[in-house]
């Protein structure tokens, strides 16, 4: 069994939850049973706590460490997520008292700030639900708090719908734009918060690779297209390591999300080859 991956393919392992453990050729990451470190014991990046919920521990402040962070919440998104800076109630109560004192204190970015404020008590509240800790007197603040807020839930609620919808047209101008310059390999990473995963082809080396790092042989990719050409893709098993959860228009293997066009597309690049 493989136990030495690159960044992108390590994520992706632990994920799995098949093996052991794993790390990277440099130790930059590894993981032993249910837990996955960044750069040693000192920092913990991710602990399942049943076989379908993590919680991620994105307290991270290094360059390196920040992409770790986001290489595991974009492998793991078939799973439930929770944060840590989500739902420890010590850093909670004092990201809220910082966001309700900005709010106070701005007219431009109103908006901004409730809507943070509105996703913070959700994300809180959606984790004392699930795992039902001790009450802490934190956790009797942030009750406190969201109940001063929910009084103005009807004014603010517009004004969160309207930012909510300025910050998808924003995301999506964006990704647009370096997925252009991930496609033609101007850059081989590729920040994506759309939900939905990307392809393309690399002939130098024979494979196809997907915008979170995973590759596969393109001999691989033309079997798969033509088991979805004959309607027998759910179930089959992916260079025999991922297996294909759901195929409704949007392909679901594991932490990725397919769509139909992007499939198109690579089935077109590879008519070529």
């Amino acid at each position: 069994m493989k136990t030495v991956f690159t960044n992108s393919e390590i994520v992706h392992a632990f994920n799995l939850q098949d093996q052991r453990t794993g790390r990277t050729s440099s130790g930059s990451m590894y993981f032993e049973y249910k837990k996955i470190y960044s750069y040693g014991s000192h920092y913990l990046l991710g602990e399942f706590i049943d076989e379908n919920t993590i919680i991620i521990n994105d307290e991270g402040y290094s360059v390196t460490t920040s992409k770790h962070i986001s290489l595991l919440t974009n492998a793991t998104r078939d799973k439930r997520q929770f944060f840590k800076t989500n739902i420890e109630p010590e850093i909670v109560i004092n990201e809220l008292k910082n966001l309700f004192k900005l709010l106070s204190r701005t007219r431009l970015k109103v908006d901004y700030y409730t809507n943070t404020i509105n996703n913070l008590f959700k994300n809180y509240f959606e984790y004392v639900d699930f795992k039902k800790p001790k009450k802490s007197k934190e956790h009797r603040q942030i009750v406190k708090l969201y109940k001063g807020f929910t009084e103005n839930a009807e004014n603010l609620l517009e004004v969160v719908k309207e930012q909510t919808r300025k910050d998808k047209e924003k995301k999506l101008k964006e990704v647009k734009k370096k997925l252009k310059k991930w496609r033609t390999f101007e850059t081989n990473w590729l920040s994506n918060q759309t939900g939905k995963d990307f392809l393309r082809v690399d002939k130098a080396n024979n494979i196809i690779e997907t915008s979170q790092g995973v590759k596969i042989p393109i001999d691989e990719g033309k079997r798969l297209l033509k088991l979805i050409d004959l309607k027998k893709i759910v179930g089959a098993r992916i260079d025999n390591k991922y297996i294909v959860n759901a195929f409704n228009g949007l392909l679901k293997v594991g932490c990725h999300n397919i769509e139909l066009k992007e499939i198109n597309n690579i089935k077109k690049q590879l008519w070529k080859i």
